[in-house]
């Protein structure tokens, strides 16, 4: 019996069990989640969470504050005049 691929809904492309990061805004917090494993289209790197990674996340996303970062790291913000001139 042959096994059925899992394909993106994005792109239609094959999905192998990878890892990805995770940008997530809480407010005015981005919190970067690293070697989150996932789903993760071959073609354009689309990831799918299973039901179990994304409960974990969620608890983790309820009380991110209290927990100590691994590390800090300095993201550039530009505002939209910057990038469409004006």
């Amino acid at each position: 019996m042959k096994k059925k691929i899992d394909r993106c809904d994005l792109c239609g492309g094959e999905l192998k069990l990878g890892k990805t990061t995770l940008e997530i805004w809480r407010g005015a917090d981005l919190v970067v989640i690293k070697d989150v494993v996932a789903d993760v289209c071959q073609q354009c790197d689309e990831a799918y969470l299973s039901a179990e990674t994304s409960k974990k996340l969620d608890d983790f996303l309820r009380d991110y504050q209290r927990r100590k970062p691994e590390r800090f790291i300095s993201v550039p913000q530009y505002s939209p005049l910057q990038v469409v001139g004006g």
